[in-house]
């Protein structure tokens, strides 16, 4: 090799590895919760809730913002960055804030003990564990977590980590954060939000990131869409209007490790998902809609065809990107390896005093069930179910602390037409902390805690149902 095209590579290596250090930098976001007033239909202006913020270090990348959206911004980190942030309430009543899905002290995770009041400012810091994947944040507080989340305190959390950033997927503006939750607007443009207790809260209109009627104008080539589900109750079943397939490549926990087809993509609330959307060959000025197909048996409101968004090719554009093969490592749980593979843990959802509970008794801020302790480390199988009984419906169950393995799904012969509409767009495969349970289904999982001791929450994702109780304490020891 002659003296310049050593010197040629040794450059190259050396921003390499200095780009890779400014990654790695500390990352300080300053976070507000705070009241504010934006236009999002005609007319009249809408109060709303939102995170606004400022970031310092960690490179250019570390903060991002929707466009034309009161959401909050988006954090970018990659794997094993360090994260200080400082979260400023100023709202009327008290706020603590859930990293969803990232695995974190349980002083950091949003425990509702941790809630803190109108002028105050909690700190949150740790180091960025989890593997590359679409995470997000929002309000935890008992009680309040749905009328926070709908007046729209909810914001995305990405993490890179190496081996994604070499697969070369779709990044840039081909990469696309889009949260999906539903709305209803008062004849002043106001939010209403009028829950049933028991079947949770369906807005009138479709938003994605905080606008109705959302149009995305793209190229035609390949985009990554990072579907959050961030509406308080409603459940969607995904689905391209020409019929093209859902090739998934993500879930909760990040890149799985094969892309998987589906003709739809079943995603309740808390859920997200990485969609391979290749527009490639669509005809200039043509218009796909993201809808949510029709099904049966979650109960009252839910299941109806509707319409989320639109993508409209805008571009044309040449890309030669091929879908990878394999997109990530990961490693299974076998039952027969957990601590109580012969006696699981059982979550049953029942009903007690008019609402909903999981494991026989609703929320208490320090309680613990014998059944709820577990040491950090070991790997154990969990049994959710979902019996019929009256006023039945389905539920998101979400687990903080970390993320699990779906073992598999049973269903009773009772349930089955229903469950048929919903099963083949389920996105099991690979890292889970939230999941959707239909009735008279069960579902077991395998979860290898981590190392965080501490109170972590598990809870039903439908927000109503969590803030009137449907939540539980999980106690990790040393």
């Amino acid at each position: 090799m002659t003296l310049r095209k050593t010197l040629i590579v040794w450059l190259i290596l050396t921003a390499a590895h200095l780009s890779a250090q400014d990654r790695l930098r500390p990352i300080t976001v300053n976070l507000i919760a705070e009241p504010r007033t934006v236009q999002i239909l005609p007319g009249d202006s809408t109060s709303v809730w939102s995170y606004t913020g400022s970031s310092e270090g960690g490179g250019r990348q570390s903060l991002g913002f929707l466009p034309n959206s009161h959401l909050g911004p988006t954090i970018s980190a990659m794997q094993g960055q360090q994260i200080k942030i400082k979260l400023t309430n100023q709202l009327d009543q008290p706020t603590v804030t859930h990293w969803h899905g990232l695995d974190v002290p349980a002083d950091m995770d949003g425990h509702p003990a941790y809630a803190f009041p109108t002028g105050e400012s909690y700190s949150y810091s740790f180091t960025i564990s989890n593997r590359a994947g679409t995470y997000w944040y929002h309000p935890h507080p008992d009680m309040a977590t749905a009328d926070q989340v709908q007046m729209g305190l909810a914001g995305f959390f990405i993490v890179h980590d190496r081996n994604e950033l070499a697969l070369n997927l779709p990044s840039g503006a081909a990469d696309l954060p889009l949260c999906i939750q539903d709305r209803t607007f008062d004849s002043a443009n106001q939010f209403v939000f009028n829950p049933s207790m028991m079947h949770g809260f369906f807005g009138s209109l479709v938003c994605v990131n905080g606008q109705p009627n959302y149009v995305q104008n793209v190229g035609s080539r390949v985009h990554r869409l990072r579907l959050l589900n961030g509406s308080t109750s409603r459940i969607y079943k995904l689905a391209f209007s020409d019929g093209t397939p859902m090739v998934i490549i993500g879930n909760d926990g990040g890149l799985l490790a094969t892309p998987n087809t589906k003709p739809y993509l079943m995603l309740s609330p808390g859920e997200r998902a990485e969609v391979w959307a290749d527009f490639r060959g669509k005809p200039l000025n043509s218009e796909i809609i993201l809808q949510s197909l029709s099904f049966s048996g979650a109960g009252m409101n839910q299941g109806a065809a509707l319409d989320v968004m639109t993508f409209k090719i805008v571009q044309q554009v040449t890309d030669n990107r091929s879908l990878p093969a394999n997109l990530s490592s990961i490693p299974a749980y076998n039952l027969w390896e957990a601590v109580n593979a012969s006696n699981p843990k059982s979550y049953p959802i029942t009903q007690a005093n008019g609402h909903y509970v999981i494991n026989g008794a609703s929320f208490s801020m320090e309680y613990v069930a014998n059944n709820e302790v577990a040491r950090c480390g070991t790997l154990e199988v969990i049994s959710v179910s979902n019996p019929q009984g009256m006023m039945h419906i389905a539920h998101p169950i979400h687990f903080h602390g970390r993320q699990f393995q779906i073992l598999d799904r049973t269903v009773v012969p009772s349930s089955v037409a229903n469950w048929n509409t919903v099963k083949d767009g389920y996105n099991d495969s690979g890292w889970k902390d939230t999941f959707m349970l239909m009735p008279g289904e069960t579902v077991r999982i395998l979860v290898r805690h981590g190392k965080n001791p501490g109170l972590f929450n598990y809870h039903c994702h439908n927000l109503v149902h969590e803030d009137m109780g449907m939540m539980r304490n999980f106690r990790l020891n040393p």
